[in-house]
């Protein structure tokens, strides 16, 4: 009876010591928690109140005042971003490579330009033309033009009017220009006939030097065709708005013109070379 007895204390013993270990063991994990607890909660409040660790500082820096620093423009955009529901739902796509990426270099295949028009015959004299047009200048700029002109024929007599209206679109903003034209093309024979013509716009813009070829300005003059259906020659004068030197100037009009086919015809302007050269000769004998 008394061994059984001594027996039960024994294991009462080892039972209370294992119980104190455990809790000894569970008491030291509570503690190093709440010290990492504690010092996480340090290191964020730290953070967010923006303080800062004082080093030690040079003496030309012991009297500069140091301000934390606030986030820039392009990181609040970032921040917002990361924190939108939107963002956080885009499913998950693959990395393709970009287009250009696949294709071999120098195959620039960009060419926006596109034309359309119609015609409509009015009567057996009278004939009405609309034209649009969208001419892309890779690096310059990009024009937008549309036109209607109006077309009688009376024997040997033609005339033309019409309104005319362009955008040019660059890296400085949009200029509209808007014009009238008009034309009169008496045919003496098949092989000769006189033109008079004529375009006021309302703007003459001058936008660069690259550009200056492909911006019409107010002009007006006249010229004789002398040729035959295959080839013929454009000879008179021209009076045009100068956008560089800003005045009006006086160009002949020197254009052969072959023609090809019915859809192909290559012309040859000289005026401006010609106009050139006889100033320089001009420069010269002076």
């Amino acid at each position: 009876m008394i061994m059984a007895f001594e027996e039960e204390i024994e294991k009462y013993d080892d039972l209370r010591c294992k119980y104190q270990a455990e809790a000894f063991g569970m008491k030291k994990l509570i503690a190093f928690l709440m010290f990492l607890l504690a010092t996480m909660q340090g290191a964020t409040a730290q953070e967010v109140s923006g303080q800062q660790i004082p080093l030690s500082l040079d003496d030309d820096y012991k009297n500069t005042e140091f301000l934390p620093v606030a986030p820039s423009y392009s990181d609040s955009l970032m921040m917002k971003s990361l924190s939108s529901s939107e963002f956080l739902a885009m499913p998950i796509t693959p990395l393709t490579p970009m287009p250009f990426a696949t294709e071999p270099p120098f195959a620039y295949k960009y060419d926006a330009s596109h034309s359309g028009s119609m015609s409509m015959k009015i009567s057996k004299d009278l004939k009405f033309t609309a034209v649009g047009t969208y001419r892309s200048y890779i690096g310059l700029m990009d024009v937008q033009s549309v036109s209607g002109n109006m077309q009688y024929s009376l024997g040997a007599l033609n005339m033309q009017g019409g309104l005319i209206a362009n955008r040019y679109l660059y890296h400085r903003g949009i200029i509209s220009q808007y014009g009238i034209s008009g034309q009169i093309v008496y045919s003496f024979n098949p092989n000769l006939s006189a033109t008079i013509f004529g375009t006021y716009y309302n703007t003459n813009p001058f936008i660069s030097m690259a550009a200056f070829p492909f911006v019409p300005t107010t002009s007006y003059g006249g010229y004789m065709t002398v040729g035959n259906n295959s080839f013929y020659m454009n000879l008179g004068v021209e009076r045009r708005y100068n956008t560089f030197e800003r005045k009006m100037e006086t160009v002949p009009i020197i254009s052969p013109e072959l023609k090809i086919s019915n859809k192909v015809t290559v012309e040859l302007p000289l005026g401006d070379l010609v106009k050139h050269v006889v100033e320089d000769i001009l420069v010269k004998i002076r």
